[in-house]
């Protein structure tokens, strides 16, 4: 069965899509009102209970279980030296031995030997200044949304060869190691399909909502106020999963 995509309502399962279309009216009705309880004044609050959202919550209970045993599709924004090796191997957790000697061989035919082992040192002290580094860089990090590949923090994974971990171990390296990362690779984007439930802790809970925000913003006039989440996946995502690697610029992955 082909992944939901969240920014194609067509891949959606159809009793999910005949649902909110059925009551978008009434949707759109009872977020507007919790939004206006959240943003009155304390007083106000303190005094009147929240609106019910009764359509909301059945929207939410419709929805957890429809996709229960559907796979969602999501991006990796990067920088990429060799995209057959994702295509080949999947894309894998951060390993410091391995990928410190992946990311000084990029790096040899750009700067002096005495530079590059100035990595070395930078490991170290980010690692004794940030004793979660390995098990937060560790983590495969990817958007449910095109749009966020675009915009924030995903552009550390464009403008930098192997992102926002080895961003933050140039920095305590100085020197000319930041520059020269801008220069090594090509920005391109990972494709890959992963279980709704059971692979990132976050989705179970950010989905229900982010689809029925998505849905009323594609019918025209809404504006998503609570959406979407930074995917984090504890493991590594094997080639049956890769969908596509492509340049960030590739059509598939506009937003």
């Amino acid at each position: 069965m082909d992944p939901v995509d969240l920014d194609q309502i067509d891949t959606w399962p159809e009793e999910i899509v005949l649902f909110l279309e059925a009551t978008a009216t009434e949707l759109r009705a009872e977020r507007l009102a919790d939004h206006k309880y959240t943003l009155s004044d304390t007083m106000h609050r303190l005094l009147n209970p929240s609106p019910p959202m009764h359509r909301w919550d059945e929207a939410k209970a419709l929805i957890t279980p429809a996709m229960a045993n559907r796979d969602l599709r999501a991006f990796h924004a990067t920088r990429l030296v060799d995209f057959e090796s994702i295509r080949e191997n999947g894309l894998l957790r951060l390993n410091p031995e391995r990928d410190i000697l992946r990311l000084k061989a990029a790096l040899a035919v750009h700067m002096s030997p005495s530079e590059v082992m100035q990595v070395d040192a930078a490991v170290s002290k980010m690692i004794e200044a940030d004793s979660h580094f390995v098990r937060r860089e560790g983590a495969v990090w990817m958007t449910p949304l095109r749009r966020f590949l675009h915009n924030g923090g995903c552009e550390v994974f464009f403008e930098s060869f192997g992102g926002k971990a080895v961003e933050r171990i140039a920095d305590y390296a100085g020197g000319k190691l930041g520059a020269t990362l801008k220069q090594v690779g090509h920005p391109a984007v990972v494709v890959a399909r992963f279980p709704a439930y059971g692979w990132c802790r976050f989705t179970e809970h950010r989905l229900p909502q982010s689809m029925i925000e998505l849905y009323l913003e594609d019918q025209g006039d809404w504006e998503p106020m609570d959406y979407s989440w930074d995917i984090m996946i504890q493991r590594d995502i094997p080639r049956e999963a890769i969908e596509a690697v492509v340049r960030s610029d590739d059509p598939m992955v506009s937003d």
